[in-house]
């Protein structure tokens, strides 16, 4: 199995093969000759046994990796259990961070550079409470750059119910 190197928080793919076939597959941005993984991108890989993961000669386990990302984001397992989700549905998931929110999302086929996204993504618990101001702030952000809200519920056992928000008018 192919090989990815930790480093911090992120996670780089030097192998020509390797870094290839995630680039298309859209993973990763592209940086010097390597490709920088975001960590949950690195978590999901690992997971569905696509690529290992070194910290020097050790391979670190997809348990490693998780705690690694729960120490740098809240509801981190939450949102990794979205991520493979979203990407066992055939959707192209990027991270939202630029959008205030957890991902963007492409439609199936999306050639990234070429499509924009669909759907921003906020993950939250299944106890997650808010106010409608708080909703509709999101929602119009969403709605500015012309991308529909959904709302990722994670239960405890791992189960997502996905809700769309919209505005209606009369």
């Amino acid at each position: 199995m192919e090989a990815a190197i930790l480093s911090g928080t992120k996670v780089l793919v030097g192998d020509n093969d390797l870094k290839s076939q995630l680039k298309d597959r859209g993973f990763g941005e592209l940086e010097g000759k390597a490709l920088v993984l975001s960590i949950i991108e690195a978590v999901y890989l690992v997971d569905t046994d696509k690529m290992e993961v070194l910290k020097g000669d050790k391979k670190i386990t997809f348990e490693e990796l998780v705690k690694i990302g729960s120490k740098k984001e809240e509801e981190f397992y939450n949102k990794y259990v979205v991520y493979k989700d979203l990407r066992e549905r055939g959707l192209l998931v990027r991270s939202g961070l630029k959008f205030g929110t957890d991902f963007r999302i492409y439609d199936r086929g999306a050639k990234l550079g070429k499509s924009h996204s669909k759907y921003l993504v906020h993950v939250v618990p299944e106890e997650y409470t808010c106010s409608f101001p708080e909703m509709a702030g999101r929602l119009r952000l969403a709605k500015n750059v012309n991308k529909d809200m959904i709302y990722a519920i994670a239960d405890e056992e791992s189960d997502i119910t996905y809700y769309l928000v919209d505005r209606v008018r009369f």
